[in-house]
């Protein structure tokens, strides 16, 4: 099971709704964590948290309530784990690029590229409309998502950022004002227009050419 398919609902049945999954005792342990994963997320989106027991997730992913809580904690364990497999698959590249010191130009382009695509899936959509809804009766969440998500994604493009001007290549007096206008001339309001189902229709060359722009601008203002 790829890192795709746990965030892209590979695990739905035509009409929506979670599909049982085989219980299959020779999954390996990281399998095993991938369907509870996918079955949760699923859940969540489908449910709602609170909605959401972890004896259904169990019932969904096969397993047992003994290998969640060795593997999570809780269901605010596993809500935190979902949230931090995201943020690290958007944010890879630019953990490489901090390793490699690739220009900025092609790993900006490419965690951009990753943003915009994450903020444009029907998983986004739904977590954004799980935090409107339920987001006052569990604060607890929505701290989760921020720290995990958007906060954690900051401080990796603040490193990067960091370290490119300590090599030389970006010239910047301000890194966190770097960083939300670079997050500002990527997302916009991509995700609040896919959450409300008025996200107009774009190509990938569409997609292609605004991150082209936004890239651009950024470093026309900060390249040394």
């Amino acid at each position: 099971m790829t890192e795709a398919q746990i965030f892209e609902g590979e695990n739905q049945s035509s009409a929506g709704k979670p599909r049982k999954a085989t219980r299959d005792k020779r999954l390996t342990p990281d399998a095993r964590r991938d369907a509870i994963m996918l079955a949760a997320k699923d859940l969540f989106l489908s449910k709602g948290y609170a909605a959401t027991s972890l004896e259904e997730i169990v019932a969904i992913s096969g397993g047992s309530l003994s290998t969640v809580y060795q593997l999570f904690g809780n269901k605010q364990g596993l809500w935190a784990a979902l949230v931090a497999k995201v943020t690290d698959m958007v944010t890879e590249p630019l953990q490489d690029g901090i390793i490699h010191h690739g220009d900025p130009r092609t790993v900006l382009k490419e965690f951009a590229l990753r943003l915009d695509a994450v903020e444009r899936s029907r998983d986004s959509a739904g977590a954004l409309r799980l935090m409107l809804a339920e987001g006052t009766k569990y604060p607890e969440l929505v701290r989760t998502l921020f720290a995990k998500g958007p906060d954690a994604s900051r401080h990796i493009v603040a490193a990067y950022l960091k370290s490119e001007v300590t090599a030389g290549h970006l010239k910047i007096s301000d890194i966190a004002m770097a960083v939300e206008l670079f997050r500002g001339l990527v997302c916009s309001d991509t995700k609040l227009r896919n959450a409300c189902g008025v996200l107009p229709p774009s190509t990938p060359e569409d997609i292609d050419r605004r991150i082209d722009a936004a890239v651009d601008m950024f470093l026309k203002v900060y390249k040394a």
